[in-house]
């Protein structure tokens, strides 16, 4: 039997010809008090879903922590967290009876995640048998713009509902750019008043982190600094240092009170990262003479590592020479980046021109970044915009006219439309082909420049974050056929539990 399990397990061994029949409104969970998140997130699973007759037979599902599957590889990569969990699990299938075993409350959540998936797409008629899994990846996640789109903490929730579905546990939340600034300052009060929606307090954000941490997800902040930084000077002008603002902002470290600026922001976000990490940004400072850079991004990274935290940055920053041991450097610019600066100075006003030319400038560098990251010894998260920025247009077509009319209005548009298939095609060593670097992960990517409301969100992520997903789990490589087929029967799911906006295509390619 091929299942409808999205990411593909490491070792199934199911016959579906003796079935256990489970039916959500006659289960009894059985766990011990330390896995008290892992038996909750199941009781609200299991209460959505639509019990059956009420004359099946009562199924016990019990939740145990024991020894890791040996049949399963560890994960390689680094873990989000203090301490990294070993994720890997059993999932047991009897007639009356499900076991889901691992070595810690992650590794059987995640084996819930799994029964949750086989009893909603298999319409609680499971086949006998065993799954042993464990993921490929330490990290995988998905960073979201909060910023250019002010999602609601609710909405946030319900995306962190959506990593625990598929099994990536991270969420990495944007929440500084020059659109503004979201997370309560403490030190910089005048801040506040930039952000473009609701804004963000630290209890805000330990409740969102707790409610991550119980479904199995490590929220990790980021502050995007020196440049990216429009909003802060707008609220504290002296920042630019008397320069005329350049198209996006930056901090200008030479700036009386820049230095400090710096540093208690940076405290603050890495006092308010509850995990291992936190991201200081560091990407496009577009118009920022090199020196000022290096700079400004060596002391974000002594103000994060004073305060006991090790860094996940974009590429640019490597060029800094700041980033040390256990820090990360994100890679996201694509091999097949490229800017047509004629093209792009046709679209702007002639005052934007200088601006063209430090894109073209800056992004002429990207191809030398990985390997100095390797030469540095660096561990890299892979997010590259070929295939990860799930804000790429769509180049299939949708079904419906509704679908047609989101496709055209969003996506970033200096990003080549591509297809499903075309986003499905790679490997995360097919993204680093020929550098001796070690992965520490995989990370989607979703910004928000053309999003107006959660639906647009789901009409972007879905179906391709699960590619990713399944990408930093599944070992083994899937065909696309595979993938879709066991895709297919989540189109449902999305529609009842608020994602149904997904993108649906009118024909598979």
């Amino acid at each position: 039997m091929r299942a409808a399990l999205v990411p593909w397990p490491h070792a199934v061994s199911l016959d579906d010809t003796t079935t256990a029949v489970l039916d959500p409104g006659r289960v009894v969970i059985r766990a011990d008090d330390s896995l008290r998140d892992a038996r909750a997130w199941l009781e609200g699973e299991f209460a959505r879903l639509t019990a059956g007759a009420g004359d099946s037979p009562p199924v016990r599902v019990v939740l145990l922590t024991g020894e890791a599957p040996h049949d399963v590889p560890p994960a390689s990569g680094i873990a989000p967290e203090e301490v990294a969990p070993d994720e890997r699990h059993t999932v047991t299938i009897a007639p009356g009876e499900v076991t889901i075993t691992g070595p810690c409350p992650q590794a059987v959540l995640r084996g819930a995640a799994t029964l949750v998936q086989l009893v909603e797409c298999a319409a609680g008629r499971l086949p006998v048998g065993r799954i042993a899994d464990g993921p490929g990846l330490a990290w995988r996640g998905l960073m979201l713009d909060v910023v250019r789109h002010p999602f609601r903490l609710a909405e946030i929730r319900r995306v962190v509902d959506l990593l625990t579905r598929y099994k990536l546990n991270v969420l990495h939340l944007h929440l500084t750019d020059s659109d503004g600034w979201r997370l309560q300052s403490a030190s910089r009060p005048g801040l506040d008043a930039t952000s473009p929606g609701e804004l963000i307090t630290r209890r805000d954000l330990d409740a969102l982190t707790a409610y991550a941490v119980a479904r199995g997800v490590t929220i990790v902040p980021e502050i995007d600094l020196p440049g990216h930084s429009l909003a802060a000077i707008r609220a504290y002008p002296e920042l630019a240092a008397g320069r005329a603002a350049a198209r996006l902002g930056y901090v200008d470290p030479a700036a009386p009170g820049a230095e400090s600026f710096i540093e208690e922001a940076v405290t603050e976000f890495a006092r308010a990262s509850q995990g291992r990490f936190v991201h200081i940004g560091g990407d496009e400072p577009f118009g920022m003479p090199f020196e000022a850079y290096t700079r400004a991004v060596r002391c974000a990274v002594r103000a994060a590592h004073d305060a006991g935290r090790p860094v996940v940055a974009w590429q640019e920053t490597v060029r800094a020479g700041a980033l040390g041991r256990g820090d990360l450097v994100q890679l996201w610019i694509g091999a097949e980046t490229s800017i047509d600066a004629d093209a792009k100075k046709a679209e702007l006003p002639e005052a934007a021109h200088p601006f063209v030319d430090q894109m073209v400038e800056l992004f002429a560098l990207a191809p030398s970044d990985g390997p100095a990251a390797a030469e540095a010894g660096l561990p890299v998260l892979l997010s590259s915009s070929d295939v990860l920025y799930l804000d790429r247009p769509y180049a299939d077509e949708a079904d419906d006219a509704e679908g047609e009319a989101r496709r055209a209005r969003l996506g970033f548009r200096d990003y080549p439309p591509k297809t499903l298939r075309q986003m499905f095609d790679w490997t995360p060593e097919s993204l680093v082909a020929g550098l001796d670097v070690r992965i520490a992960g995989v990370e989607a990517a979703i910004w928000s420049e053309t999003i107006t409301g959660f639906d647009d969100l789901a009409f972007l992520l879905l179906p391709r974050l699960p590619v990713a997903a399944e990408r930093a789990w599944t070992r083994e490589r899937t065909s696309w056929d595979d993938h879709q087929a066991r895709l297919r029967p989540h189109v449902a799911v999305w529609q009842a539990t608020g994602w149904g906006a997904a993108f649906r295509p009118a024909i598979s390619d």
